[in-house]
């Protein structure tokens, strides 16, 4: 919800102090003895909007964003829901049985974000992807594995006398190894990195809560990745499933409208897909245009 400046009439959103239009304080001294209205909480302040929840009168530093972006007042805002994930959990479950909790939780009840603490340490979220990422990894390499292990009798090459064997297993060791060492620490590299795209265009959606809670909701959407323990199949579902996830996570955790949680999910991987597929087709064109100049 924006609210407009009472000088320059500019949106504001709840939580602003100063005007983005024009600059000035929100912070407006109320006149004695006029009709304007007053905050309840700061009877000397002017109150600029009514809170959608109690409909008491709020000034500028008291308004604050609700659930779904609504202006509330302070004291509702600070009754928004505050439960924490099984991950926050951690001393109390362990941290395995903590993790499958919250796999369980954000794949089966993703409702759950709109109830769930937002705030949480940078190192968490990046462990929580850390785990995720260790299941499929760890099957893709054993797969590969097996695939070049099998590989020689399924699809035999002609031996010619004096040619080195190829040695096929010794390279599906390879893929194995560079698969659960690289593997997760690319992904834990792309989720920082996604998640810093999310943010820039939650903030252009009014979203005002800092970066690590872009990263928590980031870090606990990846949940789906576990689903990887399904050779192909997990790989092909997950990345869908997360984006599903990641929706319902920011706007539970930003506690905004839908619309902004769909865009900061959408548009950042929408973005990279047209990105790709626009230089692909800029080759694809290249080369058909060097062939037909030949």
């Amino acid at each position: 919800m924006s609210i407009p400046c009472p000088r320059c009439q500019s949106p504001f959103t709840p939580g602003a102090t100063s005007c983005p239009g024009c600059g000035s304080s929100l912070l407006l001294e109320a006149v004695p003895g006029s009709t304007e209205p007053t905050c309840a909480v700061h009877p000397t302040l002017r109150g600029l909007a009514t809170c959608e929840r109690c409909g008491a009168f709020a000034c500028a530093g008291c308004l604050r964003s609700g659930v779904s972006g609504e202006a509330v007042c302070e004291a509702c805002a600070a009754r928004e829901p505050n439960l924490p994930m099984p991950w926050d959990e951690r001393e109390e479950l362990g941290t395995l049985k903590a993790f499958w909790k919250t796999c369980v939780t954000v794949l089966l009840r993703p409702e759950t974000f709109s109830r769930a603490r937002s705030e949480g340490s940078a190192s968490s979220s990046l462990l929580f992807v850390l785990l995720c990422s260790l299941p499929p990894f760890f099957v893709t390499g054993l797969t590969y594995l097996g695939m070049f292990i099998l590989m020689p009798a399924m699809f035999p090459l002609p031996q010619k006398e004096g040619q080195p064997e190829v040695p096929f297993a010794l390279m599906g060791m390879g893929m194995f190894v560079a698969s659960i060492l690289l593997g997760p620490v690319m992904l834990v590299a792309m989720t920082v990195i996604n998640a810093g795209i999310d943010h820039l265009v939650l903030r252009m959606g009014n979203v005002t809560r800092g970066f690590q809670v872009t990263l928590r909701a980031h870090a606990l959407s990846q949940a789906p990745w576990v689903l990887g323990v399904v050779p192909f199949i997990g790989a092909q579902v997950a990345p869908f499933w997360a984006l599903v996830a990641r929706v319902f996570a920011y706007r539970g955790l930003h506690r905004t409208t839908w619309g902004v949680a769909v865009a900061g999910a959408l548009l950042g991987p929408a973005l990279f897909c047209f990105l790709c597929g626009g230089s692909y087709m800029a080759l694809i064109l290249f080369a058909a245009s060097q062939l037909g100049g030949n």
